[in-house]
């Protein structure tokens, strides 16, 4: 990375290496990794990652490279940027000597700043592949208007590998189990309140991804 030093100023160029692990989950599938150098207390250079661990095991990595100058390293004023291209690492896989740079096109502050990474899916080569696919058509109910402590959970039986179901109150954060080619539960006893239901399909590999939660069918 270079600050440039202008008319009267050399040139202060550093270079920097760094080492970021992060850890994903099929229930906290996303994050984004970050780094950022400064040089010269001027000019800073921020690498920025997104990760998202897919339900086949896939982690897809998006990333982007911006380069601030200001008064300090604390400055927030952008001058350049660059996003590079998204690309999926099957477990054990590996993306080498991956590019980006960006440049203030000012004059007399020509900085420029550069990152080459490598990133590696460190999960072991086939560890938790295999899991079912995600349950689709969930819907809430309280079918019975004189018994509102019953709500119904139905959902389509996509999956053609489960061992059984969970489905999730999440709103109180209980479950319970059913068999394979279930396509309902009843629960018994709930609030009158608002709750929230997730359902996931099991296989001996592990769970699938919890459905997500939308108020219009999920909640009842």
């Amino acid at each position: 990375m270079t600050n440039a030093g202008g008319v009267f100023n050399d040139d202060t160029t550093q270079a920097f290496t760094f080492r970021r692990q992060v850890r994903l989950t099929h229930d906290n599938p996303t994050t984004t990794l970050t780094t950022s150098h400064c040089v010269a207390n001027q000019t800073r250079g921020e690498l920025s990652v997104h990760l998202q661990l897919r339900n086949d095991e896939m982690a897809v990595e998006s990333p982007a490279f911006r380069l601030f100058e200001g008064s300090s390293c604390l400055t927030n004023d952008l001058d350049g940027q660059s996003e590079g291209i998204q690309q999926g690492m099957r477990p054990g896989g590996t993306l080498t000597g991956a590019q980006l740079s960006a440049r203030n096109s000012e004059a007399l502050s020509p900085d420029r700043a550069s990152v080459t990474f490598d990133l590696r899916h460190a999960t072991g080569s086939g560890m938790g592949a295999g899991r079912p696919a995600a349950v689709s058509g969930v819907v809430a109910s309280r079918p019975n208007p004189a018994d509102p402590s019953r709500v119904r959970v139905d959902w389509e039986d996509v999956v053609t590998d489960e061992t059984h179901f969970q489905i999730r109150n999440s709103t109180l954060n209980t479950s319970v189990s059913v068999g394979p080619n279930t396509t309902s539960v009843t629960f018994t006893g709930q609030p009158a309140e608002r709750q929230c239901y997730q359902v996931r399909a099991v296989n001996r590999h592990g769970p699938s991804d919890w459905t997500p939660v939308s108020p219009t069918q999920e909640c009842v």
